[in-house]
C-alpha cells in the first residue's frame, strides 16, 4: 500500500457533450468501458488546483418520540461541484474546451489521470465523471498575481474509478489512421489510435504499397511528406505504443495512391 502526491496528475475534457441519465442508467463496468471509448480529450494545461469530486449521501433523519435518538439514512447521491483552478492561458486549448462548455446548457466527460503508479510496471489510476461546466471566473487578484480561471464542474453521474494495477503492454482498441492529403509534398500526420494500458511513448514507421508493402527509409516521425518516389502508391504508418510492461503495435489502413504534385 502506499500514498501519492497529486504532483504530475492531470486533466482531460472532451468537447463531445454527453447524456448522463445514459450514464448513469449503466452499472459500473460498462460505464468505464464508455468513457474509455472516447478518444477525443483534451488536456487541460497550468492547472492549480483539482478540488474535489466524488459522491456524498444526502442525511435523511429521524426521531422517535420514544427513545429520542436521532437516527440517519442515506437520501439522494450527489456527486458534488468539482473547482478546478487554473493559471490562465488563452492559448491553452483544454482551458478553452472548458470555456465553450461553460457557454452551454450541455453535459461534457471528464478524465482525471492521477500520478500514483508504484512503480514503470502499474498502471496510473483513473476517474471519470460527466457534468456541467457551470462558471469561468477570471480571478485577477492584486500586482502581484498570477491571473487564474476558476472552473466550477456540477457533477451529474458518478465518479467511475479505475485503480492503479500491474500494468500490461499497450493494447489497441480503436486503430491508428492518417490525417492529410495524400499527395506528393503534402504532410501526413499520422493519429496514434485509442490504447489501453497507459502507453508512456509511441513510435511511428511509415510504409509504401509497392509490389509489396515495405517500410519507408527514414520515415519514422509521427508526420511524413511523401516525394516523387510515393507517386502512385497507397501508404500506411505503423504506431508501436510503448509502457513499462512492454509494446504493441498496431497498423492503419491504407490510404489511396499518393497523387503528384
Amino acid at each position: 500500500m502506499a500514498i501519492n502526491a497529486n504532483k504530475n496528475s492531470r486533466l482531460f475534457i472532451s468537447p463531445t457533450p454527453v447524456v448522463p441519465d445514459t450514464i448513469n442508467a449503466m452499472d459500473d463496468g460498462t460505464a468505464i468501458s464508455f468513457f474509455q471509448a472516447i478518444n477525443d480529450w483534451i488536456e487541460v494545461e497550468e492547472i492549480e488546483d483539482l478540488g474535489t469530486a466524488g459522491d456524498t449521501s444526502e442525511a435523511i433523519t429521524f426521531t422517535a418520540i420514544n427513545n429520542s435518538r436521532a437516527r440517519k439514512l442515506k437520501g439522494p447521491k450527489d456527486a458534488g461541484t468539482q473547482s478546478v483552478v487554473v493559471g490562465r492561458d488563452p492559448l491553452d486549448d483544454g482551458q478553452e474546451a472548458l470555456i465553450a462548455a461553460e457557454a452551454t446548457d450541455y453535459n461534457y466527460a471528464f478524465k482525471l489521470v492521477l500520478n500514483d503508479a508504484r512503480s514503470p510496471t502499474h498502471s496510473k489510476s483513473e476517474m471519470y465523471y460527466a457534468g456541467m461546466v457551470m462558471s469561468k471566473a477570471t480571478n485577477l487578484g492584486n500586482v502581484s498575481n498570477v491571473v487564474r480561471r476558476n472552473f466550477d464542474v456540477g457533477i451529474n453521474t458518478g465518479v467511475y474509478e479505475v485503480l492503479s494495477d500491474s500494468l500490461a503492454a499497450p493494447v489497441n482498441t480503436l486503430l491508428p489512421s492518417i490525417s492529410g492529403v495524400v499527395q506528393q509534398g503534402e504532410t501526413l500526420t499520422a493519429l496514434t489510435g485509442v490504447w489501453s494500458n497507459d502507453p508512456t511513448s509511441f513510435t511511428y514507421q511509415w510504409q509504401e504499397d509497392d509490389s509489396g508493402w515495405a517500410d519507408i527509409s527514414g520515415a519514422t516521425g509521427k508526420t511524413f511528406v511523401p516525394a516523387a518516389g510515393q507517386v502512385g502508391n497507397p501508404l500506411r504508418v505503423v504506431v508501436t505504443a510503448i509502457n513499462g510492461a512492454g509494446s504493441t503495435s498496431a497498423t492503419s489502413g491504407a490510404t489511396a495512391d499518393t497523387l503528384a504534385e
